[in-house]
């Protein structure tokens, strides 16, 4: 983000970061187009998580608690502000800081036209997993074979000081990996 001072006060367009209510990006981002008809960027990405009924698809956004909107603050800040789900304009120093137009153009390139990032989960054959369910719930394993006829895994566990090669179906485990968003 710069710092552009006389941008906010002129009749041009300009992308700001707009802090939002948590969990609240997309409904805040419909809201702000549909009652503003400003242009909104509120990415969101797409990956497997294990919840008590197993695996599931989860979306969360990018940046959580934050979108992005392109508009004149000079006219339309107030408006903005009005939205419900707004809680301020990113500033800094007193002033709105103005995201270079460069850098949406960048994670534009990164998303797909619904302006979600699918992270892949696939697991192959050495990948370390973690078991979802069942009876080894939250142990670790290594993948020795991949049994994709049956949709099933074998997976190399160590039991009582022995390592044993168990099958197990592939939707009860998940690659042990980090969030996608967690620093690395």
């Amino acid at each position: 983000m710069s710092s552009q001072p006389l941008l906010y006060l002129s009749d041009e367009e300009a992308w700001y970061c707009l802090r939002v209510r948590p969990k609240q990006e997309n409904i805040t981002g419909r809201m702000l187009r549909t009652e503003t008809g400003i242009e909104v960027f509120s990415p969101f990405i797409r990956f497997k998580r294990a919840r008590r009924q197993g695996v599931m698809w989860v979306t969360e956004s990018l940046f959580p608690g934050y979108l992005f909107g392109r508009f004149c603050y000079a006219h339309q800040h107030r408006h903005v502000r009005a939205i419900s789900g707004i809680m301020t304009v990113v500033s800094f120093g007193g002033m709105p800081s103005v995201v270079a137009p460069e850098i949406i153009c960048e994670l534009r390139k990164s998303v797909a036209d619904d302006e979600t990032v699918t992270i892949d989960s696939d697991i192959r054959e050495g990948d370390e997993v973690k078991l979802v369910s069942g009876p080894f719930k939250g142990v670790r394993a290594v993948v020795t074979k991949l049994l994709p006829a049956r949709q099933r895994v074998a997976i190399l566990l160590e039991l009582l000081g022995m390592q044993r090669e168990v099958e197990i179906s592939a939707e009860d485990l998940l690659p042990d990996v980090p969030h996608p968003l967690a620093p690395r």
